[in-house]
């Protein structure tokens, strides 16, 4: 039954608002005007035929949604969300409008079976409109050879060339592509979205993307190598030279800064090798689950994420925004949520993130000072003791991004080993986090392993 009881009690309650704001609409206008709660509630009052209706609707007749009317139909709405993760709520409420429209058309009643029916028609029109979409993200990777790809899970990296040959040349070509900076990037991030409506397909794609963007950063920070020249092109870009012009009394000056692009063609081939171990599994199974996201939080969706969080810190000029981003994406790896209200959750951030790395690294004492000054930092710019537009340098004696990765790395390997799509995993996290910390205890990790 796609129906529950509260839709079948709701959609009742939405049939008499219906008829009795008709009955108020002819008797006075400003009578009806007292149904609503707001000027947007009488702007979307007015139900009327799809667009898509398989005739045309002839006599049109004028339905009246109330406020009360649009909040019961927005509340149908989210409890079917629940188990129709391929739309959004907005989208949903248009598609059981609709057809709420053509049910009163008919002179359909709101019975038991008429109700159960009406729901069952909508998911029945979101199912057959949705649809499997592949997009193209511009993207700037250098060195990257003209025909290699590099699959990662359900996205992967392409030249542009393999796809603009193939896009149909119109006015929305001319817009997007002929009158854009053509030439900073030269390939496309490739990402295919399963079934569901076009609105939600286009933002998971983008998430997807962002998600795609983070890892690659992880791995080129990894590697210990400066790709700033590695942008998804719908973000700001960090070119080769930056430049200002200042003026002191009468005179005015060029300054800036410059920096030479690594070859990164060793990088591409390292990568796509990463890609075919153990981590390189995890990280497309995380890229399947972006794509296609399950609407309970499970696991696997901090660590996608942490790699997000990470992505857009290396995207930020500010240092002290990025360490604010790069301490969130720790912090969503590391932290519990009924931990929230815990006086110990500085504890618990310091040392699960050291014992993060040290399980494969050693030099726990390290890590575990590295976590507080960071911690410490992030908590004075988030609360207020410190102003990030007033830090000029975040006091950091070592790059975060060099502290973040490891941690990041090192989650993917043991949030396999409990299971990405695990659910109710809370109290199972904080136990191996727990068993982590029991075994950081010996004496070896506190050297360089």
């Amino acid at each position: 039954m796609n129906a529950s009881k509260e839709d079948i009690k709701d959609l009742s309650i939405i049939y008499q608002e219906i008829i009795n704001l008709r009955d108020i609409f002819n008797q006075s206008q400003e009578l009806y005007r007292k149904e609503f709660d707001s000027d947007i509630d009488l702007m979307t009052a007015v139900l009327q035929s799809p667009q898509n209706a398989g005739e045309a609707i002839q006599n049109q007749v004028q339905f009246f949604l109330s406020s009360k009317a649009q909040r019961k139909l927005h509340e149908i709405a989210k409890r079917q969300c629940l188990s129709l993760d391929n739309l959004t709520v907005d989208e949903c409420i248009c598609e059981i409008r609709n057809e709420i429209y053509l049910h009163l058309k008919n002179n359909g009643s709101f019975n038991t079976s008429d109700c159960m029916k009406l729901i069952s028609r909508v998911r029945k029109n979101i199912d057959r409109k949705a649809q499997d979409i592949t997009y193209f993200f511009p993207f700037n990777a250098p060195s990257f050879d003209l025909e290699k790809e590099i699959q990662i899970g359900s996205a992967k990296i392409i030249h542009k060339d393999s796809v603009y040959a193939k896009v149909k040349d119109d006015s929305y070509y001319d817009l997007f592509i002929k009158n854009s900076n053509f030439d900073s990037f030269n390939c496309l991030i490739s990402i295919t979205i399963p079934k569901c409506s076009n609105r939600i397909s286009e933002n998971r794609a983008q998430n997807v993307a962002e998600f795609i963007y983070g890892v690659i950063k992880v791995f080129t920070t990894s590697y210990e190598l400066k790709a700033n020249q590695l942008n998804l092109m719908n973000n700001p870009t960090k070119s080769n030279i930056n430049h200002y012009i200042a003026l002191s009394g009468d005179k005015y000056w060029v300054g800036g800064s410059y920096s030479f692009g690594e070859n990164l063609q060793d990088f591409w081939n390292s990568f796509e090798e990463d890609l075919e171990t153990d981590l390189g599994f995890i990280i497309k199974k995380l890229t399947l689950q972006a794509a296609s996201p399950s609407s309970k939080e499970c696991l696997a969706d901090r660590l996608i994420d942490a790699f997000y969080w990470f992505g857009d810190a290396s995207r930020d000029n500010t240092s002290s925004a990025q360490v604010v981003k790069i301490a969130t994406a720790i912090e969503r790896l590391v932290t519990v949520k009924d931990e929230e209200e815990n006086k110990n959750i500085t504890e618990n951030f310091c040392r699960r993130a050291s014992c993060l790395i040290a399980i494969y690294h050693g030099e726990i004492d390290e890590w575990c000072s590295k976590s507080k000054k960071i911690y410490k930092l992030r908590s004075d710019l988030v609360h207020g003791s410190r102003s990030i537009y007033k830090t000029y340098e975040t006091e950091l004696d070592f790059d975060p991004f060099q502290l973040a990765c490891p941690i990041i790395l090192s989650a993917c390997i043991l949030f396999y080993k409990l299971d990405l799509g695990l659910i109710k995993y809370e109290k199972k996290l904080k136990n191996i986090y727990f068993e982590l910390s029991e075994m950081c205890k010996d004496e070896k990790y506190r050297t360089n392993l």
